[in-house]
This record gives structure tokens, sequence and C-alpha cells, in this order.
């Protein structure tokens, strides 16, 4: 492989950096998921997760 397939991106304001992706960068939502909080607490994340993928305008994916 030589890009990487999926990168994540941890926010605290998640309606801020979808606005600003979509209206700055032209990204575009591809789906919605939860991580919940047995899985986001140990990993350290705050507990329960919104993760959102958005499509980038060259075609790869932002989560």
């Amino acid at each position: 492989m030589t890009r990487p397939f999926e990168v994540g991106v941890v926010v605290r304001d998640l309606a801020l950096m979808e606005r600003f992706c979509r209206d700055v960068i032209g990204c575009r939502v591809e789906r919605r998921s939860c991580v919940p909080e047995s899985i986001g607490g140990p990993a350290v994340l705050g507990g329960e997760l919104a993760v959102v993928w958005l499509r980038v305008p060259s075609g790869g994916c932002v989560s």
C-alpha cells in the first residue's frame, strides 16, 4: 500500500469539524457510527464516541 486507507482525527466539537470540512474543504459525510463506552473508555478516548467518515474531494476518507 502506498497511501493510507483511512485517517482518524479526534475532535472536541464534532459539529464544528463537520461544518469546516464540508464548507471549507469540500468533504461530504459518508457514514456515521458510535463507539460504545466499553471500547472508548479503556482506550482513554473519553467514553462513548461519535464517529463520522468524511469523503474528501480526492476520494479518500477521514474519520
